[in-house]
């Protein structure tokens, strides 16, 4: 695990950086290619393709093996990547991003499903802890990297850059990851077309992580969508000092990430952070909404996230048998995804017409129904092998 963790981690940071990282490239893309107009296609097209890819990137791993679905997804999102650098015009920008979107799906639940695979869930925490760290790391990284790529070099080199580090990778995860091949026998036909199977459902605590997860995503996304644009458009921040103004969530989230999962990791217990991270997450949007934007609010909600981002995931893999956990890996973060997108939709409307203020004022109520959801999670034994 030690040899290809850091491997798994760089295409994972990669994915998750071109989630943000075009905001502050677009301005120069724009004076570069022209088609002003269909800007916001380039982050809408990369968004949806990994959204919609993640359940079915999960279930090809459970039936042909995780360590093809990951390579496979890893050449995808490296030919978007090439297809983003090369691209001559906006339409090709777009579909290029595509593409890229389709791999960076592949990634973002690929690197979860194999550390499941390598793992067993009681020491699972340690590493997600990493995953966790990386994720917070390229939220907030993202707009920083993309703006000092492009005012040192070249907005293609925020897209080009991923091809040199993304080979290295695929290099070492082709020579060092040994996984054991899937087991087919059982299978029926329909178990290839289905991406969320119903029955799964039925199983409690999978039912309260499908159900966390949206929740969770939409105050989340919420949060450093609008944090950002609140402090550079009105209180004259620059892109790269918002960056910096953001530290305390990013260091909440690192923290509280590494923290929980050490103890977890040690004690097996898991629904104190499950019901922490959640009220803290509920705390920090009450604290903005009624007080404004402050270091102590964001870093509440910094340490909500890390308790949280990838404790959800843990719960419904813990809740479902390993022959199922590469769906359990993708319906975290693709639910997640989902309401991230319905939060930042309806709260963007709030921020046009309002303020920060507002924002934080309908994520509340949603953070506070994540904390009943929590309080409903029965704690099981997390498992002490991968079987």
């Amino acid at each position: 695990m030690r040899r290809v963790l850091p491997s798994l981690l760089l295409v994972l940071l990669l994915a998750t950086l071109d989630t943000t990282i075009t905001g502050t490239v677009a301005p120069a893309l724009v004076a570069d290619l022209g088609g002003g107009e269909r800007v916001a296609l380039v982050v809408v097209a990369y968004t949806l393709a990994s959204t919609l890819a993640l359940p079915l990137w999960g279930r090809a791993g459970d039936l042909l093996g995780h360590k093809r679905a990951l390579l496979a997804a890893l050449a995808v999102f490296l030919l978007g990547s090439a297809g983003c650098g090369a691209a001559q015009d906006m339409l090709q920008l777009v579909a290029a991003r595509a593409v890229h979107g389709l791999g960076a799906g592949g990634l973002m639940v690929g690197v979860i499903a194999v550390v499941a695979a390598l793992v067993p869930p009681r020491e699972r925490p340690r590493y997600q802890g990493h995953v966790t760290a990386v994720t917070a790391l390229a939220m907030v990284g993202g707009p920083l990297a993309g703006g000092m790529l492009t005012d040192l070099l070249s907005w293609r080199l925020a897209y080009l850059i991923n091809l040199p580090l993304g080979g290295v990778a695929f290099a070492v995860l082709v020579i060092s990851l040994r996984l054991a091949p899937p087991q087919p026998g059982g299978r029926r036909p329909a178990d290839y077309l289905a991406v969320l199977p119903v029955r799964l459902l039925a199983v409690r605590n999978f039912a309260l992580a499908a159900l966390l997860a949206p929740l969770q995503g939409a105050v989340m996304l919420s949060a450093v969508t609008f944090l950002p644009l609140h402090l550079q458009q009105r209180q004259g921040a620059s892109a790269t000092g918002s960056g910096v103004l953001l530290l305390p969530l990013l260091a909440g989230a690192v923290a509280a990430s590494f923290l929980a999962g050490r103890v977890i990791g040690r004690t097996g217990r898991y629904k104190a952070f499950l019901v922490s991270g959640t009220a803290l997450t509920a705390a920090g949007t009450a604290g903005i909404a009624l007080a404004g934007v402050a270091p102590a609010w964001m870093l509440l909600i910094g340490l909500g996230a890390g308790m949280l981002m990838q404790l959800v995931t843990l719960v419904a893999q813990n809740s479902v048998p390993s022959a199922d956990v590469g769906v359990a890996s993708a319906a975290g973060p693709f639910l997640r995804q989902l309401g991230g997108v319905a939060g930042v939709s309806a709260a963007g409307a709030l921020y046009e017409a309002g303020s920060i203020e507002a924002v934080f004022a309908v994520s509340t109520p949603v953070a506070c129904a994540a904390v009943v959801v929590a309080c409903l999670v029965t704690e099981t034994p997390l498992r002490v092998t991968t079987e």
